[in-house]
């Protein structure tokens, strides 16, 4: 894996999140890399990012961009300025605020994702 690709590590047991990783990626103007982390070591992980671990990824998805990890909404942001249409209007998801809505929605996808499958 390269430092520079951006990775997408999700939860691959849950179809929702499955669909739209893929989708994602589908959308992706630069290479994405979809992983579960269902298929991934303790050790793996921390070759991919030493803040990685199976814990923090059971609680929501981590973006790997040019080495740094993003989790969850900050991820979410990051990911977007690299997919089709989307990448226009991800700025408005740095004004004051919306971290925290972007948070809640997260929060909600989360706890309702397999109602949602």
């Amino acid at each position: 894996m390269s430092k520079s690709q951006t990775i997408l590590i999700y939860d691959g047991h849950c179809s929702f999140c499955t669909k739209l990783a893929n989708g994602l990626q589908k959308k992706s103007i630069q290479p994405l890399e979809i992983i579960s982390y269902h298929t991934l070591t303790e050790d793996k992980l921390k070759n991919i990012n030493h803040q990685l671990t199976i814990e923090r990824c059971k609680g929501e998805i981590q973006i790997i961009q040019n080495g740094n990890r993003y989790p969850g909404f900050f991820g979410v942001r990051i990911l977007l300025w690299n997919i089709q249409f989307y990448r226009f209007f991800v700025w408005i998801l740095y004004l004051p605020l919306f971290p925290f809505l972007g948070m809640f929605v997260l929060w909600f996808l989360k706890k309702f994702r397999n109602q949602l499958s």
